[in-house]
């Protein structure tokens, strides 16, 4: 059979790589999409919720946030619970007032069932059930992409490759492992999250530190609650009974006159805690970004939108190689995404030490009370971490 041409193949069909498609076929260049998943199992992934300013407004600058923009739930603002004294107070971080940018709520599962709709409507090729299982060529002109689906091996000739597969995706495994310069950091615990059908507490999110543990309160819809709890790294949902979960729920998230509603658990599921960065990006013709270019805690709800910021400068510079010639342009791609990802590391790492109980020592104790009063006075740092949170800006796409 001959090999499918095109301009670039992309492995992975989650939010990072569909939204590449989507920037590359505005600008006129020819793609593929390989997701080794069922149509089904992409649509019915649970992840992220929370959008950043400039992330939104690219999806609406990319025709791919109609549905977002009706759907949405916008918060300018955060509550920061914690002790003080003998009592739990929550400070609320005012997002507007210190930087005038928002965040939205909008599922990540949506958003890629939007991309994926409007993908399939324009007729662009989009292969699931392929499974990428060889990369050849990365170093000459063209490189050769070898899949397998339900009609048996097949070959995809492209100029470049973008490896967007996630973490333990095939595109950073075909390398070898000195070649990706890792760097990561591992904690000493998880969040066990779950999807329940019940109001949320509050209108806003609920970060809270409590001497048993971090617990956050967030939603999906106003009928919709995400819940999740520090547990130990190690623990699996056989540990945590339903009885359990809403006993370390309301201990760690309760206030007066702001419980925890209780409601049937609609999704549940154990994430560890880890910061990931490969220093390197760039492999000759294959590009990674995303979850397989570098991973963060969940705290600061910073992996969606750190890939879609890899994705408008890998846009914008396989733009200039592909329609000017111009193959210098991917040269700073890594260096690029780098100095963003190092940034957003360093935010994720912070609010996962401030919030959560990681250590004994009494020193580190006191500094992190210290941290969450100054974060309430609404100086400085509370500008730093609003800015932060709210979403650096993006690189333009093209």
């Amino acid at each position: 059979m001959s090999p499918i041409q095109t301009d670039v193949a992309i492995v992975g069909a989650g939010p990072a790589g569909l939204l590449l498609a989507r920037m590359l076929q505005l600008q006129g260049i020819e793609t593929v999409v390989l997701e080794r998943r069922s149509r089904d199992y992409v649509l019915g992934r649970v992840r992220a919720g929370i959008i950043e300013q400039p992330v939104a407004e690219l999806l609406a600058e990319l025709g791919v946030g109609e549905r977002m923009l009706a759907d949405r739930l916008v918060h300018d603002g955060v509550q920061l619970q914690h002790r003080a004294g003998d009592r739990m107070v929550r400070d609320r971080i005012d997002f507007a007032a210190l930087t005038g940018k928002t965040v939205t709520v909008y599922g990540q599962r949506e958003l890629v069932r939007d991309l994926i709709g409007l993908r399939e409507a324009d007729g662009l090729p989009l292969r699931f059930g392929a499974e990428v299982i060889g990369i050849d060529g990365l170093s000459d002109d063209r490189v050769a992409v070898r899949y397998r689906d339900e009609a048996g091996e097949n070959t995809i000739s492209a100029r470049y490759v973008a490896g967007v597969d996630g973490a333990h995706g095939i595109t950073a495994q075909l390398l070898d492992a000195g070649e990706r310069q890792t760097l990561q950091r591992s904690y000493p615990a998880a969040w066990l999250g779950v999807l329940v059908e019940a109001a949320p507490p509050s209108h806003e999110l609920i970060y809270a530190r409590h001497p048993e543990g971090f617990a956050l309160a967030s939603m999906r819809t106003p009928e919709v609650s995400r819940l999740y709890l520090q547990v130990p790294a190690g623990d699996t949902l056989a540990d945590w009974s339903p009885d359990r979960i809403w006993e370390h729920l309301h201990r760690r998230l309760d206030l007066p006159g702001s419980p925890v509603n209780e409601g049937r658990f609609l999704e549940s599921s154990i994430t560890p805690l880890r910061s990931v960065v490969h220093r390197r990006m760039r492999y000759g013709r294959l590009l990674l970004g995303g979850d397989a270019a570098h991973v963060v805690p969940p705290t600061g709800a910073k992996g969606l939108n750190l890939a879609v910021a890899d994705m408008t400068q890998l846009s914008r510079r396989l733009g200039r190689a592909l329609l000017r010639g111009d193959e210098a342009a991917l040269d700073g791609y890594q260096e690029s995404c780098l100095h963003r990802v190092w940034q957003v590391t360093h935010f994720s790492w912070w609010m996962t030490d401030l919030l959560h109980r990681l250590e004994s020592d009494e020193f580190g104790e006191q500094l992190r009370t210290e941290q969450l009063r100054t974060l309430a006075d609404g100086g400085p740092l509370a500008q730093w971490f609003a800015d932060s949170y709210t979403g650096l800006p993006l690189a333009p796409w093209q």
